[in-house]
């Protein structure tokens, strides 16, 4: 009875370290948008955040007319997920980074540029 209890244990160990070890990790997109405010003058700000397992080999985000098209964690196998910061100017212009990720994420020079 004792073994075969130590054995359940064991296997119900290895099976979630299995599950874990094949589990994505979560990306995020960090969106800060700037407005000019012409009267009184003044420079407005917001900031939103998305995060989640990815499902699709990119993550494709709509922001200031373009769609930006980002490798997921799913597609850069790695210890951690693809992180992304972009910033919206007030005249529209992105600029974006990687801030966190792996080898086969989209390298911060080419973040903006995926922006279409």
């Amino acid at each position: 009875m004792r073994s075969s209890f130590k054995t359940g244990l064991i296997g119900a160990a290895l099976t979630l370290a299995a599950f874990a070890a094949g589990a994505a990790h979560a990306d995020t997109v960090s969106i800060t948008t700037h407005a000019n405010v012409s009267a009184p003058a003044q420079m407005l700000s917001s900031a939103m955040s998305w995060a989640q397992n990815p499902t699709t080999p990119n993550l494709t985000v709509s922001v200031a007319g373009k769609t930006c098209t980002l490798v997921s964690s799913l597609q850069a196998i790695g210890p951690v997920g693809c992180n992304y910061a972009l910033t919206v100017g007030p005249d529209a212009t992105i600029t974006g980074a990687l801030t966190a990720g792996n080898q086969g994420c989209t390298p911060t020079p080419q973040v903006a540029s995926s922006c279409k």
